[in-house]
């Protein structure tokens, strides 16, 4: 018989719970967009069976460049702060900026997007 295994938390549920306080927080972007709002996507990762290690993609849109850049430096203290800690119940192992935050063009004129990369642990809650 095999043991079958709790999932792993689900990362971007984790995510948009942590940065929650800073802004609206989505997992995919609205049409129209009215910011300041985080969108939050897994976009990789792996695990090892007891660590899930979760590369996370958060896209901060800003009415201005301004706006934009203060919610992505807002999100990256609040993700390496998250370190040893419990967010929704799941306690964060580990973060990491994988790549920093970088501007990206956007489609709508009024609307700037940061884009930043962050690698977190955590580890499978326990089988009951």
């Amino acid at each position: 018989m095999v043991d079958k295994l709790a999932p792993f938390p689900d990362a971007e549920t984790v995510v948009m719970t942590m940065l929650a306080p800073i802004a609206h927080t989505v997992t995919s972007t609205p049409l129209p967009l009215t910011p300041p709002m985080i969108r939050i996507q897994r976009v990789g990762g792996a695990d090892d069976r007891l660590t899930d290690f979760p590369r996370i993609e958060v896209a901060c849109y800003g009415a201005d460049r301004a706006q934009a850049w203060d919610l992505a430096e807002q999100c990256r203290q609040t993700i390496l702060a998250s370190r040893a800690t419990v967010v929704g119940g799941v306690l964060v192992d580990n973060a990491t900026t994988d790549t920093p935050a970088q501007q990206i063009p956007y489609d709508a004129p009024d609307v700037r997007r940061v884009v930043a990369y962050y690698r977190l642990a955590w580890r499978r809650p326990r089988s009951t």
